[in-house]
Formats: structure tokens, C-alpha cells, sequence
């Protein structure tokens, strides 16, 4: 295991950017913030490595916000995968999409581990849903020499302990956790947005992880909405060796 290179990817969410660059939410610019982002990962890490985008790209649905959101990351050498979120419009990312930029799964490059994209939003609905035929297509793609798998979606598939932001989650969560805990030889880990905060479980082979917003994030385990200006935005880097998975959250 000594000799196996260490792959890196970095999952970022929820940027929620406007078609106005300027725009100000909650004491803090998003497009302001999504470029520091961004230009950390790229003065830190290898700029070739992947950068996965879990959904809420967008804040006002408009053609503008994406192509401003385009534009600065083909400042970058990214291999970009983008997923919807409940702020998005699907027709309106498609455009965006090309060779550096794209709505599938990335390849991780690793012989241990499977990627797979879940799209859970819903057009004009805050909550999410899994697709059957999603769950069917992971079934017929899991490899016997594969026994870790890593699925990324916008909604948590689990509550996270904030009663107002559980109410918004996939509504048809355990079609996907139960077919996933069946397969107890196989590891999954799970990163999901929506949340706009960094949230850990574990049950049984499945690892459930929430990750910081790129602009302003939620006070963790609050009833009500609430946003906590005391944390700093960040990503997340999510690092495999060999068959050994280990992810950790930079904030800026």
C-alpha cells in the first residue's frame, strides 16, 4: 500500500451565486468568496485533480449566474463535475457543460473505488427525492474488485440534527440508505450540500457527510433557521490511498 499514489479529489457546494457578481447575502458576497475558494484549492493542491460542485450553483435561476460561474472556473485547470441542487435549473447548467466542465461522474482513478452521481433535486421544490432507476443503474455497476463506493447528491440521504433543514431533505431517503446497508461488503461514503454546514455519521458500511457552503453557512443542530457568522466558508478535500478513504474540511 506504500507504493500507491494518493488520489485527491474536492468537493465544494452551494455557492449560490446571482447573475449580478456583486450581490451580498447574509454579510458576505458569493462570487466573491466562491473565487477565494477556488484559488485556494488551486495554490494548495494539484490543479488537475477533480472538483466536484454538489448543487445550489445558482441563487436566482438565471442563464447569467452559470456563466458567470463557468467563467471563473475555467481560470482553472479542474476537471469539474456539476450537480443540481433546489436553487438550480437543470436546462440552464446543461449549457454551461463542456470538455472541463460536466453533469456526469468523474472517474476517480483508482482500481478500489466507484463514483456515482445521484440527482435528488426536484424542479421548484426545496426538498429532494432518489430516482429508482439511479439505485438500479449502482446496482448493475458495483464491482466485485471494488468495495468502496462514493456517491455524491445534493440532499442528505439522513437527518443532521437541525429540525427546519431536516423537514427539506429526500423524501424517499430509504429507498437508497436500505439498499446501501445491504451490501455489507461493500463501504459507501456519502457527500451531499443543502445543509450550507460539516456533519458526520456513520451506520453500520455507510459514511454520511455534509459539507461547509462556499459563502455563509447554517448554525448545526438549530430548530430554526439560523445563520452562524461566526464559522468561514471552506471545502472539502477527499483523499484515497490505496483502499483507504480519509476527507477533511479547509475553511478559509
Amino acid at each position: 500500500m506504500g507504493s500507491e499514489m494518493c488520489i485527491r479529489d474536492r468537493q465544494i457546494t452551494d455557492l449560490h451565486i446571482s447573475k449580478d457578481k456583486t450581490d451580498s447575502k447574509h454579510d458576505c458576497v458569493p462570487y466573491e468568496r466562491l473565487k477565494k475558494v477556488l484559488e485556494h484549492i488551486s495554490a494548495n493542491h494539484s490543479q488537475h485533480s477533480n472538483l466536484v460542485i454538489t448543487g445550489d450553483l445558482s441563487s436566482d435561476f438565471t442563464h447569467e449566474s452559470y456563466k458567470n460561474i463557468s467563467s471563473l472556473i475555467k481560470q482553472f485547470e479542474f476537471n469539474v463535475s456539476i450537480l443540481p441542487g433546489n436553487h438550480d435549473d437543470l436546462s440552464m447548467m446543461k449549457l454551461i457543460c463542456d470538455d472541463q466542465i460536466k453533469l456526469e461522474s468523474l472517474d476517480c482513478k483508482s482500481k478500489y473505488f466507484s463514483i456515482f452521481n445521484f440527482d435528488t433535486h426536484i424542479q421548484d421544490n426545496v426538498r429532494g427525492v432518489i430516482n429508482q432507476k439511479e439505485i438500479e443503474n449502482l446496482d448493475n455497476q458495483l464491482s466485485a474488485n471494488r468495495t468502496n463506493v462514493i456517491i455524491f447528491c445534493h440532499h442528505p440521504l439522513i437527518k443532521v440534527n437541525s429540525e427546519w433543514i431536516d423537514m427539506n431533505i429526500t423524501e424517499n431517503n430509504n429507498l437508497l440508505v436500505q439498499f446501501m446497508l445491504k451490501q455489507n461488503d461493500i463501504t459507501f461514503n456519502v457527500f451531499s450540500g443543502h445543509v450550507h454546514q460539516e456533519f458526520y455519521k456513520r451506520i453500520n458500511n455507510v459514511c454520511f457527510y455534509t459539507s461547509p457552503s462556499t459563502c455563509y453557512q447554517f448554525e448545526a443542530q438549530s430548530d430554526n433557521f439560523n445563520v452562524d457568522r461566526s464559522l468561514s466558508n471552506g471545502y472539502r478535500v477527499i483523499s484515497l490511498h490505496g483502499n483507504t478513504l480519509t476527507t477533511n474540511v479547509i475553511r478559509l
